[in-house]
């Protein structure tokens, strides 16, 4: 698996009026998709996007693992999580699994968290921070997916609501 670089005479000559991005996104000419692939019998699999990669004690994860382990946990539905990476107490991204929580009591809040943690742990083998956030709360595209760098950034802003978390 690498990262996707494209070239040809459709390729964008850059960003409107941003050179910071343009520089960002063009090397000789070689566009940077911000996609992760890999060749197969003559065709490209598109595998994730980089800047979604969760990286832990130098491996690789992608946060679509972690999600698929922690919705096998009970009382989650496909598409209630997001898995991104948060600064640690000691400055080192840590993996993180935010929630979307539709139970109200505090004990079942804690059980579900739990629950979801183990999940992530012998699915995947990684321990993680689990988040719940209230339901719906998860930030989307406006084509409906899921938004993992938005969820990210609201997290680190303090603009989507933490009913629990546990390290």
């Amino acid at each position: 698996v690498g990262r996707i670089f494209v070239r040809g005479p459709s390729i964008m000559a850059g960003y409107f009026n941003d050179p910071e991005a343009t520089r960002g996104a063009l090397k000789d000419g070689w566009l940077d998709t911000g996609d992760m692939g890999y060749f197969r019998d003559g065709h490209l699999y598109v595998v994730g996007r980089a800047k979604d990669m969760i990286i832990v004690r130098g491996r690789n994860h992608w946060p679509q693992d972690l999600e698929w382990a922690a919705e096998t946990a009970d009382g989650l539905r496909s598409g209630d999580t997001a898995a991104v990476s948060l600064p640690g107490p000691d400055g080192e991204e840590v993996p993180a699994v935010l929630v979307q929580c539709r139970v109200r009591e505090e004990e079942a809040r804690r059980a579900l968290a739990e629950a979801v943690k183990r999940a992530v742990q012998q699915g995947v083998g990684i321990t993680c921070s689990i988040l719940l956030v209230p339901p719906r709360s998860l930030p989307r595209t406006s084509s409906g997916k899921l938004s993992r760098s938005k969820a990210r950034r609201q997290v680190l802003a303090g603009e989507l609501p933490v009913l629990l978390r546990i390290d």
